[in-house]
């Protein structure tokens, strides 16, 4: 990564990270992304003020991704939106391991809806679902939908967990595809539901161009140093006038993307290197400043699956996976459990912007607290009969059956 035209102070000399600055205690605001902006072009300083997100971030792919040097990619904002979403169902301890993690679930219903209101339109898309999905035999609680619906793409579905285990299978993944414009195909493999009461997906897809496109014609094979050896990968190479940091040998370089977005490459010293922790993401954003960069940047196409129970478990998260205990009280008519939950990420990047897309799945299971009695009941006399709406107890029929 070469730099042009670049004046400041040896970068080199400024403090090593020391951790976070506190997030702002004022409404959130969307950001200004237009060019000239920072008053160098197009470039804007990142937020340096987002302690708990990045906290969760980088703790989620820490704990999921491992020390290991093969490709890896993950939502950390989906994994947050769904234990979010989950967290009024569950009891004020399991609310309390969830608000540990990611933060304030309602900090992060807004901050959903404000990323969310980015829309589309232009050279960007973003579309995003918070599903319920519901067993046809069990009654979603109001309360609980009632604080879903303030979700982005919030819906309610009732599908044939437990008559039909692979349709209701099929309808959750079809959702998820639709969401993730085929991307992700599935995100519920074949029989985990069986036995199941309920589950919570959030998905998202993301589609943004870069503000500052790369030309295909520019692109050519170059090496790469990968763990594995050296090797040759398509290239893309740009000068652009953009943010650029170097700070104790590390780069970093920030791009803009349609929608309010943008990415942000960060290259160490050397491989291996020490891991890329929160604070020093946070130094380098600080430090970051308007340069002529002439940018060689390959193209990158990223997939991965995680299984979430170990590495929320780590980060804390854990009472809504004990069965004994049941922490998920909240969700429908019986106390529940997760039983599984799954995350799947795809990123793709190339001379156009960014493409990607990533969901998370919450699988529940009723559990009882206590067995329960056995009772006999015998209708051999007259009766009453009511016919209502399980949901909002509205009574459509009423009788009194007394010859039938």
């Amino acid at each position: 990564m070469g730099l042009l035209g670049c004046k400041r102070r040896n970068a080199d000399e400024l403090p090593a990270a020391k951790g976070e600055k506190a997030p702002p205690s004022g409404p959130l605001k969307a950001p200004d992304s237009s060019p000239g902006n920072s008053g160098g072009g197009l470039w804007q300083a990142a937020r340096v003020d987002s302690a708990p997100d990045l906290r969760f971030a980088f703790a989620l792919f820490g704990a999921a991704a491992g020390t290991g040097d093969s490709d890896y990619v993950c939502s950390p904002w989906s994994v947050a939106s769904a234990l979010a979403a989950l967290a009024p169902g569950t009891t004020a301890e399991a609310r309390d391991e969830i608000a540990a993690a990611v933060g304030p679930p309602e900090r992060l219903r807004r901050e959903a809806a404000l990323v969310a209101g980015s829309g589309g339109g232009g050279d960007g898309v973003l579309q995003v679902a918070n599903r319920l999905w519901v067993d046809e035999g069990h009654i979603p609680n109001p309360s609980f939908l009632a604080g879903l619906e303030l979700w982005p793409g919030a819906g309610v579905r009732t599908a044939p967990i437990s008559r039909d285990p692979e349709e209701a299978r099929a309808l959750v993944n079809a959702d998820v595809a639709a969401t993730t414009r085929g991307l992700i195909p599935e995100i519920i493999g074949e029989g985990t539901l069986s036995g199941m009461t309920a589950v919570l997906v959030n998905a998202l897809y993301l589609l943004a161009g870069w503000l500052q496109p790369f030309r295909p014609e520019d692109t050519a094979e170059e090496a790469f140093h990968a763990p594995g050896g050296t090797r040759n990968v398509a290239m893309m190479r740009a000068s652009l006038e953009t943010g650029h940091a170097r700070t104790h040998s590390w780069q970093y370089l920030s791009l803009l993307l349609a929608l309010g977005m943008r990415a942000e490459v960060v290259l160490p010293p050397d491989y291996p290197a020490e891991p890329l922790t929160a604070g020093r993401l946070t130094t380098l954003r600080q430090a970051a400043t308007p340069c002529r960069v002439d940018l060689h940047l390959p193209r990158a196409r990223l997939e991965a699956g995680t299984r979430l129970s170990g590495p929320l478990a780590t980060l804390g998260v854990g009472r809504i996976f004990d069965v004994a205990a049941p922490a998920v009280t909240g969700v429908t008519d019986q106390p529940l459990c997760i039983s599984d939950a799954v995350h799947r990420a795809v990123l793709r990047m190339d001379e156009r912007g960014i493409e990607g897309a990533a969901a998370t799945a919450m699988v529940m299971r009723a559990v009882a607290f206590r067995s329960l009695p056995e009772v006999e009941m015998v209708v051999d006399r007259p009766f009453s009969l009511l016919i209502g709406h399980r949901v909002t107890g509205t009574v459509l029929f009423m009788a009194r059956v007394a010859s039938p």
